[in-house]
């Protein structure tokens, strides 16, 4: 089964489909597919994740997060992993790259998750490092943390394959490996994950819907080789292909940044001068997006933007309040769950899967934007916007049922 939790005007809507649900956004409506298009398109169809693990056994709302999530779901070898002391702990948060502001807002909530927890005893210390995008210094930088008997890992690798080594040395050192966003290969890794693909999906789903399935589209991808950014690009890619009406032009790297998105946006759009019908990004890019197409000469298209921080959606607000669709991946409760799931692990409550998977929204329409934006906020506001309102985002109640052997623990601020 299939849930898509949608926020549109103003209501939260379950959509649940046998074998696909119609991906609801802006004024095209939902259900049907646009005239002269073909039936699949602007819909999600299921598509089950394949490998080892048992996902039946999760309840259906969690397992719902796994629809077409692209890489095979494995029981966990941390399922019996040995409980370490009772804390406090040592966290060791490993960043590939920091320079945009989900990355900062991720480690300034893990620094404050981790102060609240040496209030309970749970954290002695973390211990933090950013490699700016190489891979190698990444690496050296991990196994730095395990020469210091870090109690756990936690890290945003830029490849899902070079790091397979160090990840299998820090298990063979009793150190729990996760990730967050960005799934790897290997088995001895713990995934805290977005499904990336199903956010890409029904993003570009619901902008495939508002432009009727017809038209000229560009994707403004986030960083070559990171394997989130790559998940969303095969997810954009999955629903366009459902659209005969629909050319993908080309794509460009915005590095999740508003000012690298409007230049790389600016070279692309002089090679290919044609009107575009939409824009699909994958987060913190679209006010960069819509910024190139003014300086150009181009009307404002729809856009679909996987990730927004708070100046594109005001930006949505004033320019597009009707002609765009948008999922969140919020850094607070990303980093929340991780870290949750590293501390459950090391209290020996028995991890089933290796891939911990949120369900993304689709969020569209006025009323929903404006339930979403805060008085405060501006078109220059660069903060990344955090989920709105009634969003969950794996919260302790889910995360328990990841474990074969849950207790609680305290709550964040």
């Amino acid at each position: 089964m299939l849930r898509l939790r949608l926020a549109a005007a103003g209501t939260a809507a379950m959509c649940l489909a046998a074998g696909a649900c119609a991906a609801k956004a802006g004024t095209s409506g939902a259900g049907t597919a646009a005239a002269g298009t073909s039936n699949s398109c602007g819909t999600v169809n299921f598509k089950a994740p394949g490998g080892s693990a048992d996902l039946n056994a999760l309840p259906a709302a969690v397992r719902a997060g796994y629809n077409g999530y692209f890489a095979p779901v494995n029981s966990s070898v941390y399922e019996n992993f040995s409980a370490k002391s009772k804390g406090p702990y040592t966290i060791g948060y490993s960043d590939s790259f920091s320079a945009n502001s989900w990355r900062g807002d991720v480690l300034a909530r893990l620094q404050s998750d981790t102060a609240a927890y040496k209030s309970s005893g749970l954290v002695g210390a973390l211990v933090s490092a950013d490699s700016n995008l190489d891979n190698t210094l990444q690496i050296q930088q991990i196994t730095s943390m395990i020469n210091q008997h870090v109690s756990a890992i936690i890290a945003i690798p830029n490849s899902p394959t070079a790091f397979d080594g160090v990840i299998k040395q820090a298990y063979d050192a009793g150190i729990p490996f996760i990730t967050v966003d960005a799934h790897v290969d290997s088995p001895y890794a713990i995934n805290v994950d977005t499904n990336y693909f199903l956010t890409g999906e029904i993003v570009a789903a619901g902008l495939s819907k508002i432009i009727d399935g017809k038209g000229q589209v560009a994707i403004v991808d986030g960083i070559d080789g990171a394997p989130a950014s790559t998940a969303l690009h095969n997810g954009y890619n999955a629903a366009f292909a459902e659209c005969p009406g629909i050319s993908v032009e080309g794509s460009v790297q915005g590095q999740w940044s508003e000012a690298t998105t409007k230049s790389v946006m600016l070279q692309f759009l002089s090679t290919h001068p044609g009107q575009l019908a939409g824009v699909v990004n994958g987060g913190g890019e679209t006010t960069g997006v819509l910024q190139a197409l003014q300086q150009t000469g181009h009307q404002p298209v729809p856009i679909g933007d996987s990730n927004p921080d708070e100046g594109s959606l005001v930006t949505l607000k004033n320019t597009l309040p009707n002609d765009y669709v948008a999922s969140t991946d919020p850094p607070a409760q990303t980093i929340d769950a991780a870290l949750r799931v590293a501390i459950a692990v090391l209290q020996g409550q028995g991890l089933k899967y290796n891939a911990v998977v949120a369900d993304p929204p689709q969020i569209t329409g006025p009323t929903a934007l404006a339930g979403w934006i805060q008085p405060s906020w501006t078109t220059a506001s660069a903060a990344q916007a955090p989920a709105p309102p009634g969003t969950t985002w794996l919260p302790s109640d889910e995360l328990s049922s990841f474990f074969a052997h849950p207790k609680p623990l305290p709550e964040l601020p």
